[in-house]
């Protein structure tokens, strides 16, 4: 079987996340579905990344070093240019997935969607809490994303078809948006209406960071704002719900940020995106 062609192609980011890069591997050797391939795409790690690969032996595994110059969007843009599958599917090296994932994603593939999400439980300090949950297929799911951000579509929730990046382009390594890249990349697959199929069940866990620093925050911000500014304006003529919308959206975008800072326990820092808010209720 390794000698064939896979139908799935896995890939997998990372850098110095040797212990978890080792449950992300082992979830996905466990599927139920067992034509795939894994391309672990190392931005250079320090610790021991290549050793747990090499431990773990199987030939459907490959890893690549590769320089992503800080835009994880790079590793991977280079992991779908290497796959042989025409199937793409993201894992992060600290996520996982339950054994049913692929096979159940397929399912909705073969079923006619071009793309699929999931959802996930949120890991956050090793505890399970509540789960990403997808927005259902309507209408107005592009506007929807455009305007209540991406809370949904997390990378490692999402498989698709190879053709919608060769029919629609790849994720952008713009360095302005770094952290906003997936959500710019549902975007423009959404605009471009795609077909999504969206999952009820809960096919593998999401690690949150609680150690997110105030500059962390504001960058995230701020590639964010640059992502939504970037689509409102391919509007033509947007209507007056629109434009309140769109206001909303910058609003609540820094009062989020803010309370994120707050949360890291940043209280000082956190002023600056109330005040910031505000003026975006008028500006």
């Amino acid at each position: 079987m390794n000698s064939h062609k896979p139908i799935v192609s896995v890939i997998i980011p990372t850098y110095n996340q040797a212990d978890l890069l080792q449950k992300a591997l082992h979830s996905v050797i466990n599927q139920t579905f067992q034509n795939w391939e894994a391309i672990v795409i190392d931005n250079y790690s320090e610790d021991n990344s290549n050793e747990i690969v090499e431990s773990i032996r199987d030939r459907r595994i490959k890893y690549v070093l590769f320089s992503n110059k800080g835009i994880i969007a790079a590793s991977r843009n280079h992991g779908i240019h290497l796959a042989r599958g025409d199937i793409i599917a993201f894992l992060d090296s600290d996520d996982l997935w339950y054994p049913s994932k692929v096979s159940t994603c397929l399912d909705y593939i073969t079923q006619g969607a071009d793309a699929v999400c999931h959802r996930l439980w949120i890991r956050k300090d090793g505890i399970l809490q509540n789960t990403l949950i997808p927005t259902p297929p309507h209408q107005i799911f592009y506007k929807t994303l455009l305007y209540n951000g991406n809370t949904e579509i997390a990378t490692s929730a999402v498989m698709i078809k190879k053709q919608c990046f060769d029919r629609f382009g790849v994720f952008s390594e713009d360095p302005r948006i770094v952290t906003a890249e997936d959500y710019e990349l549902w975007l423009r697959l959404t605009k471009s209406n795609i077909n999504w199929g969206f999952i009820s069940d809960v096919l593998g866990e999401y690690t949150v960071h609680s150690k997110n620093a105030s500059s962390n925050v504001k960058r995230q911000m701020m590639a964010e704002e640059k992502v939504v500014m970037k689509y409102f304006k391919e509007i033509n003529s947007p209507h007056i719900d629109e434009l309140i919308s769109y206001r909303k959206r910058k609003v609540m975008l820094v009062f989020r940020a803010g309370k994120r800072v707050w949360q890291s326990g940043h209280h000082c820092d956190s002023i600056p995106y109330f005040f910031k808010g505000v003026a975006n209720i008028f500006l």
